[in-house]
């Protein structure tokens, strides 16, 4: 199956404020939260890191979920990404599940150990949102919690629209209605990506220097994934080519608040995730350059 998301990072009290901004918008609890702990399987040097595929088990408390997923592409905003699913008895890899999947016969098989754990609290809102015309059911997952690779620990706070089902268009509208009341970072780094970064596997993240949209938004997602104040410079020479295409899109006051916060946060030395997330306007203008 595949799916299409888009991620909003967001510090814990914006999350909060969030799933009440989704309330009053009308979306309904799904149930109580849930406590879903999370074991991400590779070789020890990333082979499927390396190949964009993140190999896991799920413990949801009522049983236990191996979950396939790729990387994936930018449709828009929106994330969209191949994924299977089986359940499970018991908390281990069942390796003959992936038979019918890009990993069927992959030589890191025999290889994999436990990489890193993610441990978190998810809280879930369905949404219906129409909007000139185009409408959608939309899965809102709430997360907080923390990553952990060996004695390593990192905050996880997230907000994920998944499409159900309608228009994938909507899922930036919503976004983009939320981000005006709440501070956001539309985010293309995936549990996964953040998990193998914490336990010091994958790529450095070097950034791109090249002026589009893509490559600006993978530029500002590594400053935030790496948080080194360090990085600031670097991003902001790619972030200044992009001033007229952000006029081109409307977006143009925006730019200039959110160029105003970049260089305030750079010549404090400030931590780019702790920025980032709680930026004014950030989101909007992502979406803005995307769409």
């Amino acid at each position: 199956m595949s799916e299409t998301e888009l991620k909003l990072s967001m510090t814990p009290a914006n999350l909060d404020r969030a799933g009440g901004w989704l309330e009053t918008r009308g979306a309904e609890e799904q149930g109580e939260p849930l406590t879903l702990l999370n074991r991400y399987y590779d070789t020890l040097d990333g082979a499927l890191n390396a190949e964009r595929v993140a190999l896991r088990v799920r413990a949801t408390g009522s049983g236990y979920i191996q979950t396939l997923k790729t990387r994936g592409h930018l449709q828009g905003a929106a994330l969209a990404r191949k994924e299977w699913e089986w359940p499970r008895p018991e908390a281990s890899l069942d390796l003959t599940l992936l038979a019918d999947t890009p990993l069927a016969d992959h030589p890191a098989l025999a290889h994999l150990a436990p990489v890193f754990d993610t441990d978190f609290q998810r809280r879930v809102m369905m949404l219906d949102w129409t909007e000139q015309g185009a409408w959608a059911r939309i899965e809102c997952a709430l997360d907080n919690g923390v990553i952990r690779a060996g004695e390593r620990e990192q905050p996880l706070c997230e907000l994920e629209l998944e499409l159900k089902d309608g228009d994938a268009a909507v899922l930036s509208k919503v976004a983009t209605a939320l981000s005006a009341s709440v501070p956001a970072l539309l985010n293309n780094i995936s549990k996964a990506e953040q998990g193998y970064h914490l336990a010091g596997v994958g790529p450095s993240g070097q950034i791109d220097a090249d002026a589009t949209p893509q490559a600006w938004l993978d530029a500002l997602c590594s400053l935030w994934l790496q948080d080194a104040p360090a990085g600031w410079e670097p991003f902001l020479t790619v972030h200044r080519q992009l001033a007229q295409q952000a006029r081109t899109a409307g977006a143009g006051k925006t730019y200039d608040e959110v160029t105003a916060s970049l260089e305030s946060a750079a010549q404090q030395g400030l931590s780019p995730r702790e920025s980032l997330t709680a930026m004014r306007g950030l989101a909007a203008l992502q979406l803005a350059l995307l769409v």
